[in-house]
């Protein structure tokens, strides 16, 4: 009898550690989710009180710079429990888990302490008052976690707080395939547009295959491309200006907004006479930002522009860029029309675009 039971127990054994085996090899599903769309996961005490307004305050505040707002992530709430009941829920792309490790009882506090080992959770809650790490494909292919802990609601919103603009930036490279996805769909690139950029400003950029010459301008230097998808409704648009490069005052706020409202005049009318293209710098900020675009110095200004006398406005990104070679400064309109949609995936496609460009690699 006794060998009986222990033999009974070494296949109950064999068993268990197939079954760990077989989860382990068997393949995963590939993550599902949209594009700036994250799940976070706390216990709903967390997610109804000062936490989750914290949260809301950074990840869904708004982004810049629209005609209405939009936030920058879409969020979704689910605590461990609404995982367990609906597995689906465990296949989505990006989440944000959030919890106090004084709060032993909570179930986000659990699953953080099975997912980081004993180890590791132990180190954090004795030694780190707050703390931030990413987990990658814990049931699903392709599928990011981000953990935000703190010893104390104090801490965790601490956490957020400070560690808000890198996991922004985690999450943007996380969902960068598919937002180039989504931008080169229909057709690759376009090279007949890449050639004309090429020739007349000395860059490379990989302009999209859906989109068409609205104008060519060789003497002035300029060029219009746009895209107009017939089923949306939306129309994106890139205006391209250089002029000789003087000095420094060129990269001035002022002096960029001017350029940028004697470009779109001498394209953009309506049907009312007498109606041109301004960027609104009256009822709504613009906000400008200095970095470089592969190696060059760069304006970066975004807005909202709006027809005169005609109801019509939409977002804008537009950039100033030092082509240090050519002694030339390379300006690139980037602009959106598209009334009663959302715009904030628009714009990410177009700035993605332009950000791209190759200067120093250019061939």
């Amino acid at each position: 009898m006794y060998k009986l039971i222990i033999i009974s127990l070494c296949f109950l054994t064999l068993a268990s550690c197939n079954d760990e085996v077989a989860n382990q090899f068997s393949p995963k599903p590939s993550a599902l989710g949209r594009l700036n769309e994250i799940e976070i996961i706390s216990d709903d005490e967390v997610w109804d009180g000062p936490t989750g307004d914290t949260i809301r305050y950074y990840f869904g505040s708004s982004y810049p710079i629209m005609p209405t707002p939009e936030p920058i992530f879409d969020m979704r709430q689910f605590t461990p429990g609404d995982l367990a009941s609906e597995p689906l829920r465990k296949e989505l792309r990006t989440y944000v888990v959030v919890a106090d490790l004084q709060d032993d009882e909570s179930a986000t506090t659990k699953m953080i302490r099975k997912d980081l080992g004993e180890e590791r959770f132990m180190n954090l809650k004795t030694s780190k008052d707050y703390s931030s790490t990413i987990g990658r494909e814990k049931w699903a292919r392709n599928q990011l976690l981000i953990y935000i802990m703190g010893n104390g609601k104090a801490n965790v919103h601490k956490a957020i707080r400070e560690n808000f603009p890198t996991i922004a930036k985690k999450i943007n490279e996380h969902d960068e395939e598919q937002l180039m996805a989504s931008i080169y769909s229909v057709r690759r690139t376009s090279p007949g547009l890449e050639r004309k950029v090429k020739e007349m400003y000395g860059v490379d950029m990989a302009v999209p295959g859906d989109f068409k010459l609205a104008v060519e301008d060789k003497d002035k230097k300029q060029l219009w491309f746009r895209r107009d998808d017939s089923r949306s409704g939306a129309i994106l648009n890139l205006m391209f200006r250089s002029e000789k490069y003087e000095d420094q005052l060129q990269f001035d706020t002022e002096r960029i907004k001017g350029t940028l409202n004697t470009l779109s005049k001498q394209y953009v009318k309506t049907n009312t006479h007498g109606s041109i293209m301004v960027i609104n710098d009256e009822d709504l900020p613009v906000y400008d930002y200095s970095y470089d675009i592969d190696g060059q110095y760069t304006r970066e200004l975004r807005g909202v522009w709006e027809m005169t006398d005609n109801f019509m406005a939409g977002p804008f990104v537009a950039y100033a860029i030092n082509l240090k070679e050519q002694k030339t400064i390379l300006y690139v309109y980037a602009f959106i029309f598209a009334p009663g949609l959302e715009k904030r995936n628009l714009v990410q496609q177009l700035d993605y675009i332009v950000k791209n460009v190759k200067v120093n690699g250019a061939t």
